[in-house]
């Protein structure tokens, strides 16, 4: 959908903080430009409560030097003077000033400032520090374009407390504290007269608060959580431990809170929310690392299942949720994207990670505890999901304003036929069909699990009946599955990432699989750095096309670990390797939302798509799930056992520790190190009833007693 901005900078050259559910993006030397259009700010529950932040010294912008947002939380934004001309008619040569602006994002709604000012000039200098400020609260689907802009009054107050009534009735504040205390021009600016002595300096504070609310209540809570610890990861190569941390720290800055239950937000600065097909699969990625969020990204998901069939937000009962909006327009049902349901593979996903959850748990707890919502989303892949009641799952967009396309190509553009035109809808996506057949298998296991033998048996036999319908998306001539089929039942293109899904879910044959690889792993798919989503052979093909050619990160890892799943391990390293090296040349060891599609050759680094998220979760999330699948880490935590099958790793790394990994109510700590080729388990050390049995190119062997 088109956006009223005007030029959106390229997101991989902004710095990005978050802490809970407030966040801030700022170009990289820290200013938030004042008068002209732009997607920066500080960010809350889908509001922009800051539009405006320059700091300027003797009327002039600072030079950056340097920035990085590498904790997360915190930002540090290096900067030198250009050359000055005093008050005094004294001009001062440029790098004669050191300015340090240092933010810190808090939980509690807080933007932390420090404007450090040192001088290296030889004699005392009289500066004056200019601050401008300001706030439009605009919401962010305001800002995207995906509501119509409003005209809103300019907020009450000034730089010391902005503020404004939004049509929902909700007050939304940004209030300022500053020491020293500056004097505040007629335009609004804050200023700070400066007295430096020779070599001197003075820091200045600007703490920013942001708050919700209704009749003199807090409309909405701004929760505080501690950080996760989770399982710790070490090698004995510095890049890797810098690129797996940066993702480790993404994850951590992601993770947000919904009614005291943690999710991961799907990425910044455009989807600071909950999504319910990125929110699962990156719970799905970090089971290994953080089970917790899954927890509780489940429990979320399942409290608001769709109970109605309601065109405006393609809902219907037992579907999941694909987007959560708060925020004026939502409040105002000026948007279906306040709870909107057009996703046709959150629901089966959903039920994925449910049924894999026990495997880390070691109980059915949460199954019990969702059994309801589990057979109300089993109810809706049958009575709606297959509209015409051909044994597939299809979609069909109902509401005016919702998405065309509605799988994770949702694109209006990513779901070609062979010629590049769209398929027409009811489409019913390959991928979709291998999550629904992996959905009933492990959730038949629950069942089975459960003592509801019968339940389980007519699970399975649907799930049988799903795979075999795979057929339909097989193209004899080219040796591989069609994106999907149309409203026709005519396949589409069969040059495409997406039948690599079917490898993850494990739903295919060992032989179709070796036909999925070979077009996936060919130079037409595999661009060096990772898998591109539409072949470059396609007459619809561009490397920066969303979903027509670029790289998605996490389609990559998705179809790598189904690759090893089906005995390709060396696939498996190339896909892995390719991502790492695609880390290492991005900024901060970042892989954002997606890149181009170029292949290898062609440039030194992958090529940016300008507007991705970044961070953005599932990404983030790719190099912790490959790393876990290269250990070849497969719990059964309701058996009371760790599995390692044919542990793998980059051919640079010699050893990995893991630390903490918890599996059921055991702790393990587990040493892997490179022998020539081969990777094997040198320790284990365990705390807690669990059995590790190593298995290597057959030989299974036991490494500890339950």
């Amino acid at each position: 959908m088109s956006s009223p901005l005007g030029a959106i900078p390229n997101l991989a050259e902004t710095i990005v903080i978050k802490d809970g559910n407030v966040f801030m993006v700022t170009l990289r030397d820290g200013r938030l430009p004042a008068g002209v259009e732009h997607p920066l700010g500080l960010w809350f529950r889908d509001c922009r409560f800051l539009s405006a932040h320059e700091v300027r010294i003797c009327g002039e912008l600072p030079r950056l030097l340097t920035a990085t947002d590498a904790e997360g939380t915190v930002a540090v934004h290096e900067l030198t003077n250009p050359d000055l001309e005093l008050a005094s008619g004294e001009r001062l040569p440029a790098e004669s000033l050191r300015l340090r602006i240092e933010r810190r994002a808090d939980a509690a709604g807080r933007l932390r400032q420090t404007i450090g000012v040192r001088s290296y000039h030889r004699g005392p200098l009289q500066l004056p520090v200019e601050v401008r400020l300001g706030a439009d609260f605009l919401p962010m689907l305001e800002l995207r374009g995906i509501v119509p802009r409003h005209e809103r009054p300019s907020p009450d107050g000034g730089p010391g407390a902005f503020s404004l009534v939004g049509r929902d009735g909700v007050r939304r504040t940004t209030e300022l504290h500053a020491s020293p205390e500056p004097r505040v021009e007629a335009d609004g600016r804050l200023l700070f007269d400066l007295d430096l002595e020779p070599r001197g300096a003075i820091d200045l504070t600007l703490d920013l608060e942001v708050s919700e609310r209704t009749d003199g209540e807090l409309a909405a809570a701004i929760p505080h959580r501690p950080r996760a610890e989770g399982t710790q990861l070490t090698s004995d190569d510095q890049l890797f431990n810098r690129i797996l941390q940066r993702s480790l720290d993404d994850l951590e800055l992601l993770r947000s809170e919904l009614d005291g239950q943690s999710y991961y937000a799907a990425g910044l600065p455009w989807f600071a929310t909950l999504f319910g097909r990125d929110s699962l699969i990156t719970a799905f990625e970090t089971l290994s690392f953080v089970p917790g969020v899954a927890e509780g990204t489940l429990r979320l998901l399942a409290g608001r299942l769709g109970t109605e069939v309601n065109d405006e937000r393609d809902e219907e009962p037992g579907k999941v949720l694909h987007e959560l909006r708060v925020g004026e327009p939502a409040t105002l049902g000026e948007t279906p994207f306040a709870r909107y349901y057009g996703s046709v593979d959150a629901t089966p996903l959903f039920l994925c990670l449910l049924g894999r959850y026990p495997d880390w748990s070691g109980n059915l707890d949460l199954f019990h505890e969702l059994r309801e919502p589990a057979e109300a989303a089993l109810a809706w892949i049958d009575r709606y999901g297959d509209l015409d009641g051909d044994g597939l799952v299809e979609y069909r967009r109902r509401s005016e304003h919702g998405l065309v396309t509605q799988g994770w190509k949702d694109s209006v553009d990513g779901i070609p036929d062979a010629a590049g035109e769209p398929l027409v809808p009811p489409v019913a996506l390959v991928e979709v069909q291998g999550y629904v057949a992996r959905a009933k298998r492990t959730m038949a296991r629950l069942f089975e699990l459960d003592g509801d033998g019968a339940r389980a048996a007519r699970l399975c036999e649907e799930a049988e009946r799903v795979e075999a319908g795979l057929e339909r998306f097989w193209i004899d001539g080219e040796g591989c599955y069609a994106i999907g089929l149309d409203g026709e039942k005519r396949p589409g293109s069969g040059l495409t990432s997406n039948q690599g899904h079917l490898l993850w879910a494990g739903v295919v044959s060992d032989e179709r699989a070796a036909c999925i690889r070979d077009v996936l792993m060919g130079p037409d798919m595999f661009s060096g750095w990772g898998i591109r989503t539409l072949a470059e052979s396609h007459p619809a093909y561009n490397p920066v096309g969303y979903h027509t050619g670029s790289v998605w990160p996490h389609d990559s890892a998705l179809i790598a670990f189904g690759l090893r799943r089906y005995g390709f391990d060396e696939d498996f390293l190339h896909i892995f390797e390719g991502l790492l090296e695609a880390a290492s040349r991005f900024n901060d060891y970042r892989l954002p939302e997606l890149f181009g599609g170029f292949a290898r050759e062609e440039f030194d680094e992958p090529v940016p798509y300008p507007v991705a998220c970044q961070p953005q979760a599932w990404s983030a999330g790719s190099i912790p799930f490959l790393l876990k699948w290269g250990l070849g880490l497969s719990p059964d935590a309701l058996e009371k056992r760790l599995r390692i099958i044919r542990p793998s790793l980059p051919r640079w790394l010699g050893r990995v520790d893991v630390t903490g990994l918890e599996i059921g109510t055991a702790r393990v700590d587990l040493r892997f190190e490179r022998a020539g080729d081969q990777v094997t388990l040198t320790d284990a050390r365990i705390d807690g009833d669990l059995e590790v049995v190593l298995e290597i190119a057959g030989d299974r062997r036991r490494i500890g007693d339950p």
